[in-house]
């Protein structure tokens, strides 16, 4: 289980938790086509850890929701 932020833009996210010490548990994975998935093409995740071991995520997905 993991805890999910949504960003609008992952490289300033990546930026900010880099500037204040949380490193990314392995590059950023942007979806691709091939990846098999329905939709989300171009959809960016990365994960990190925080100080207690708690796995989280941001995700900056391609197209946004709409407010209903």
């Amino acid at each position: 289980m993991h805890l999910c932020f949504e960003v609008d833009d992952m490289d300033p996210a990546m930026k900010r938790l880099k500037e204040v010490g949380v490193e990314p548990e392995g590059a950023q994975i942007v979806f691709q086509e091939q990846d098999g998935l329905k939709a989300g093409f171009g959809t960016a995740v990365a994960y990190f850890r925080d100080q207690d071991g708690t796995n989280l995520e941001i995700i900056a997905p391609r197209f946004k929701r709409k407010n209903s």
